[in-house]
């Protein structure tokens, strides 16, 4: 069934009259900010923040800088210069008494010379004599039946073992002393050490050295 237009009428205009009696809503009234003056506070805040910065931080104090001192300069020490000493060779007696201290009974001797010279080569069971000529520098003299003279050590190529001394030597006197060698068998090198001998005691060493091809 349609609705009269009637009544559509009367709605409207009671929603008219409703409408009418609703009290008006204002519309937020937005406060205008003014941009000179946002500038103003961004800087008065950064210049409060500088200010409690600088009364925070501690008031340095400058430290006086220590000035090095200079150490004494030592005075350079001279420098030692190298001298150069020749010392030439001389036979030096040996020298022992009959008591074993140098005395008014000291022996001593020179020897003077080694035949054959030493280093000399012999081919194997060669024979040949050692011969050793010395002087007495000693303070007694050297009397034949009392003075030997006799192997003590090294290579045993000796045919005798010991001699007598074949005649008294006084001071400042020579004498050859002679032993009879023979090469040994092998090849290399030997030396045999011989000494005069008073009694117990023995001065004068007596040395030579071969070699057997």
């Amino acid at each position: 069934m349609a609705i009269p237009k009637t009544k559509y009428l009367v709605w409207f205009t009671a929603l008219v009259l409703i409408m009418a009696c609703v009290p008006t809503l204002a519309a937020p009234v937005v406060p205008t900010i003014d941009p000179n003056a946002i500038g103003t506070m961004i800087a008065q805040t950064a210049n409060a923040a500088v200010s409690q910065t600088a009364a925070a931080m501690p008031t340095l104090t400058s430290t006086p800088t220590d000035t090095p001192t200079p150490r004494n300069t030592d005075t350079p020490e001279p420098t030692a210069t190298s001298t150069v000493i020749f010392l030439f060779y001389t036979p030096s007696p040996v020298i022992l008494s009959g008591g074993g201290t140098p005395g008014s009974k000291s022996y001593a001797c020179q020897v003077l010379s080694v035949t054959p010279a030493n280093g000399t080569s012999f081919g194997s069971r060669t024979d040949f004599d050692a011969k050793w000529k010395v002087r007495n520098i000693g303070k007694r003299d050297w009397e034949n039946n009392s003075i030997d003279y006799i192997y003590v050590t090294g290579d045993k190529f000796h045919k005798t073992a010991g001699y007598d001394l074949g005649k008294t030597v006084k001071f400042g006197e020579t004498i050859e002393l002679i032993a009879d060698m023979i090469a040994p068998k092998n090849p290399g090198s030997y030396t045999t050490n011989w000494t005069m001998q008073v009694g117990a005691e023995g001065f004068c060493p007596l040395s030579l050295t071969i070699v057997v091809r």
